[in-house]
């Protein structure tokens, strides 16, 4: 078995420093379950502080396919689907989880996972053309970074939300890697101006330094925000997704939110270092004579590989190997774990090929 640092995700490895302190520290206290507990509720407040949103709704979901669930099920009604491009999350990687929730996915043509205005308004007009023999659209969703590591400018991002504006859809932002587009090298959208537009989204911890977690927040600004904010704590419950031990959710954003003495957000320091991680690692495999699938700068990165070199890779740093018109991309990851030492390994693994 390889001794490489893997680079399969972003989830391999335990908690950072900050979580798993916090968890130690406050192991022993007890406390209402379910969420009810101070230190989600102090978490709660220092997301809003973060956000400047001082009445957003905050609920910390195990997961991000449940966190997308329950989102997607509280903006909109049984009749209604969200907008979103057709390799993006819910459409390929959680097993028809919106359909099994009674929504059906209304796929746009946008390559790469990148949702535009133009593609939401061909599906948009297709849907509403049928009436009531096709399902109408209730809100739009997509990812930031994207399936494939597109970081959302906030240009990109404000005239998806001004689309939606426009047709009275909600906006929701999965934000599983959150963190990383937030810290990643030349973004100019910020987490409060997200909060100051979309209806809802996620500030994912999973693939952020924590056990597990993901904080969904919901602005009461809307009506169809409103809405949702009544139902969650019902369709959380309803779904299996609301934990008992809910309090260690609460503990670990609590930590990632609580700045470090320069004001930084451990929550945004660690996924810079795991972006400065993979920008390297690209850096590097291009000079190693890999061709990039798509150039990104965040914490993942995609490369076009023969089948032999992709095999050889992938066996053994564990990047996941899927296929573009019959030819292997690699997806390399790293997290905030990922050393720079690490990154020259796997370069100069791939340069021995």
């Amino acid at each position: 078995m390889s001794t490489i640092h893997q680079f399969r995700n972003d989830y391999s490895e335990g908690a950072a420093p900050e979580m798993l302190e916090a968890l130690v520290r406050t192991n022993g206290e007890q406390t209402p379950g379910y969420g009810t507990d101070a230190r989600c509720e102090r978490a709660a407040g220092l997301i809003r502080g973060a956000i400047q949103q001082p009445d957003a709704f905050v609920q910390f979901i195990p997961g991000g396919t449940a966190a997308n669930i329950v989102a997607i099920s509280a903006l909109t009604d049984e009749f209604e689907g969200p907008i979103l491009a057709a390799d993006a999350h819910p459409t390929a990687h959680e097993t028809g989880a919106i359909e099994g929730c009674g929504r059906r996915i209304l796929a746009t043509a946008d390559p790469f996972g990148i949702l535009t205005p133009e593609e939401c308004e061909r599906i948009y007009t297709a849907s509403v053309a049928g009436g009531c023999h096709t399902t109408r659209p209730g809100m739009i969703y997509f990812s930031n970074t994207s399936e494939f590591g597109h970081v959302y400018a906030r240009a990109e991002f404000d005239a998806l939300c001004d689309w939606a504006e426009g047709h009275e859809l909600a906006v929701y932002v999965d934000g599983a890697r959150m963190a990383s587009a937030l810290a990643s090298e030349g973004c100019d959208l910020t987490m409060d101006h997200i909060a100051a537009r979309a209806d809802a989204f996620t500030l994912g911890g999973t693939k952020a330094g924590m056990l597990f977690g993901e904080a969904l927040v919901v602005s009461p600004r809307t009506a169809r925000g409103r809405r949702a904010i009544e139902r969650i704590p019902y369709l959380t419950k309803r779904a299996g997704h609301m934990t008992a031990k809910g309090r260690l959710m609460g503990v670990q954003y609590e930590a990632a939110f609580t700045p470090d003495e320069d004001g930084t957000l451990p929550y945004l320091r660690h996924a810079a270092n795991a972006n400065a991680c993979a920008v390297k690692l690209a850096e590097g495999l291009v000079e190693a004579g890999l061709e990039p699938y798509a150039v990104t700068p965040g914490n993942q990165q995609f490369f076009w590989a023969t089948r032999p070199v992709a095999s050889a890779i992938s066996d053994a740093c564990g990047a996941e190997i899927s296929y573009v018109q019959g030819r292997p991309v690699l997806r390399f990851v790293t997290s905030w774990a990922t050393t720079a030492a690490d990154v020259d390994e796997l370069i100069a693994f791939v340069r021995a090929l």
